[in-house]
């Protein structure tokens, strides 16, 4: 009997011991899962995006076409302005030459007629006026010939240029006469046109060119002196057989 009272104090110790150890384990569970389940969730860091309606960028408006004096006229095409100015006229051709913007002449054109007289051929003379202005016009103009050694050999004054419209073209001509077979020449002329042109104030142009005469008379004699030469050099070839065999 005394003997089996420590064993049964011994194992309630043991008991009682293992007990304690498993009631501080279960508080131990139960009060982290507590401590779990009453902690604040941690706070994030606080972000708010506002995403508002796209906005372009406005595309600066296209500048006006900037406006010419003188415009009276526009169209529109494709979205764009082309203005017309009737005071831009055409640019010149390469043969002519501009008076004050509103008037064209072109360069002296030229045919020679010889004669059998070799002081009596002709020289036919021409240009061209063009009008580019907005009215109605007229000039004059002087034909002349001039010699190799500058002597004037035929001339003609007061050509008359009348009723040239805006945007027409006329020739002016003449035929001068008395224009000897001198190899060459040179042929000129003066157009003269009114003192002002829509309020332009023009003046009289010249133009020249080089001529070619050709001496037919003087080269008909070289020919004719020529062959004449041939003629006596074939006689005298044809007579030296003869008088050879006569001699013999």
């Amino acid at each position: 009997m005394r003997r089996a009272l420590p064993t049964i104090l011994r194992r309630g110790a043991a008991v009682a011991v293992l007990a304690g150890i498993a009631a501080f384990a279960a508080a131990s569970l139960g009060g982290g899962a507590a401590s779990a389940a009453t902690d604040p969730a941690p706070e994030g860091i606080g972000l708010t995006v506002t995403v508002g309606p796209g906005s372009a960028t406005p595309s600066p408006a296209p500048a006006p076409p900037a406006s010419r004096p003188g415009t009276t006229t526009s169209t529109n095409v494709g979205g764009s302005v082309v203005v017309n100015d009737p005071r831009n006229p055409p640019a010149p051709t390469d043969d002519e030459y501009s008076i004050g913007g509103v008037l064209y002449v072109s360069g002296l054109s030229t045919e020679y007629l010889p004669s059998i007289d070799p002081l009596g051929g002709e020289l036919k003379t021409w240009f061209t006026v063009r009008n580019v202005s907005t009215g109605e016009l007229s000039g004059s103009a002087r034909f002349w010939v001039s010699s190799p050694f500058g002597t004037e050999l035929s001339a003609q004054d007061d050509v008359e240029l009348t009723g040239l419209k805006p945007q027409e073209s006329k020739v002016v001509s003449a035929t001068l006469t008395g224009v000897g077979q001198y190899t060459f020449a040179t042929a000129h002329y003066t157009f003269t046109p009114p003192e002002t042109v829509d309020g332009i104030a023009l003046t009289p142009v010249t133009r020249d060119a080089f001529v070619v005469l050709p001496p037919w008379f003087l080269l008909g004699i070289a020919a004719l002196a020529g062959l004449a030469f041939v003629v006596v050099q074939l006689v005298r070839a044809m007579r030296v057989p003869a008088l050879a065999e006569n001699a013999a």
